[in-house]
């Protein structure tokens, strides 16, 4: 049998955790927190995902002050991150990617769109 690959999903939307899932739970074993500092205690109980899918605006922890977390610790440090959100910012587009994200997603999405973007930040 073929190893599933482990995805975090971290948004507060309920319905979005749910869909993302769904969508993602053939192909990869789901984990999913509704914020990041959820995620962070998450990731300290020695959990280490293939890649996270992160929101940006979360309550307790936001998707950008997550992110700079993780690429601060020498534990997550390379674990990719895809940023699945509406955002239209570009200013805190270049913000996500200045902080060390490696790709973007943005809502509403396309599911073939989201598996490509998976794969190839899991092949890099």
């Amino acid at each position: 049998m073929k190893y599933k690959k482990q995805v975090l999903i971290v948004d507060d939307d309920q319905s979005t955790r749910m869909l993302l899932g769904c969508l993602l739970s053939r192909m990869y074993n789901i984990a999913t927190q509704k914020n990041g500092l959820e995620a962070m205690a998450w990731l300290g109980n020695g959990n280490i995902p293939d890649v996270i899918l992160l929101d940006v605006n979360m309550p307790q922890l936001s998707g950008p002050d997550f992110l700079q977390n993780i690429r601060a610790s020498g534990f997550y440090r390379d674990i990719p991150v895809i940023v699945v959100s509406g955002i239209e910012r570009e200013k805190t587009m270049k913000r996500l990617y200045e902080l060390g994200t490696n790709d973007f997603v943005r809502k509403p999405f396309k599911p073939s769109e989201l598996f490509e973007k998976i794969e190839n930040v899991l092949t890099l």
